[in-house]
């Protein structure tokens, strides 16, 4: 078992990772349509192909708006490109802020911990047919060519940037224990996949059932499931154990949501991506960090 920021993560876990974490097809974006090789509108795409492991490996939230064309190719289509054309898309994604893009620096910096030699010899396997200048992105056919130790570093690495929080003490995870038996064993740790939100850890608290743990959960539905459970909208300032409280933007649409262990701490994840662990975290690190939006407490009545 190793650890993230304290974050328990199980070889279990970064071996499933490891299969996820780089897509066998690319999702490049231009700001002019290619000539060379189809692409379509992003405005026009199907958007059942942009599912969580897309979004998550190419941070499509993230690329810049003047990208206005995608193309999807295969590995084994980009390879066979001429150089020009490979270099013109490496330059392009990386000018798009396109997620998988990496300088030489920034790569050696995700493998730190790697022995130095083997470091050099991995780095230039990821470099093959898939970089420019100091530039590089990463892809299926050269990522399952490293070694399982390569791989697992960088993601460590990498979730750790995710992260702004360390784990707290383990005698304080270890004090819900038998307060939340159905949501220890998830404490501190991190999901196999994509897609566990907040909304379904919320409802696994409150239903003491971590049966929907694993999903990602609608908004319509969590609501639901609130009412379902007695929760309601109260105003307060009081701060009790088993409070819900959501977070609201300006549309008045739900954000984020998180649970009340107690006075001091909350049962939280503040993403759906596998790199947001479930976490115990300080009520005020949590209020900290979503300052930007509207909190309502809910309570069950």
């Amino acid at each position: 078992m190793q650890t993230i920021k304290k974050y328990t993560i199980s070889q279990e876990t970064l071996e499933k990772w490891s299969g996820i974490f780089v897509p066998d097809r690319d999702f490049f974006y231009f700001r002019s349509k290619p000539d060379h090789f189809p692409s379509h509108k992003i405005t026009e795409m199907n958007q059942t192909v942009f599912t969580l492991d897309v979004r998550t490996s190419f941070l499509t939230w993230s690329i810049n708006n003047k990208a206005e064309y995608v193309c999807v190719m295969f590995n084994e289509e980009f390879q066979a490109l001429s150089t020009l054309e490979k270099e013109m898309i490496i330059t392009e994604q990386k000018a798009l802020n396109r997620g998988l893009v990496f300088t030489e620096d920034e790569l050696k910096g995700l493998m730190k911990n790697v022995n130095l030699p083997d470091t050099d010899n991995q780095l230039e396997i990821l470099k093959q047919g898939a970089s420019f200048q100091d530039i590089v992105i990463l892809q299926k056919c050269n990522w399952n060519q490293v070694s399982k130790n390569v791989q697992h570093t960088i993601l460590m690495n990498y979730a750790d940037e995710w992260i702004e929080e360390y784990a707290l003490e383990p005698e304080i995870r270890e004090s819900y224990r038998t307060r939340y038996p159905e949501l220890f064993p998830y404490m501190d740790t991190f999901s196999e996949e994509n897609g566990p939100n907040c909304l379904a850890a919320v409802a696994s608290a409150i239903r003491s059932s971590t049966d929907d743990i694993m999903c990602w959960m609608q908004v319509e539905h969590f609501f639901h499931l609130l009412e379902e459970n007695h929760y309601r909208h109260i105003v307060t300032s009081s701060v009790q154990a088993r409070d819900v409280w959501i977070w609201f933007n300006e549309q008045n649409q739900a954000v984020h949501a998180a649970y009340l262990l107690s006075e001091e701490h909350a049962f939280n994840k503040h993403g759906q991506t596998m790199f947001n662990p479930w976490q115990v975290i300080r009520i005020n690190e949590l209020k900290k960090a979503w300052a930007n939006f509207a909190c309502k407490i809910y309570r069950r009545v």
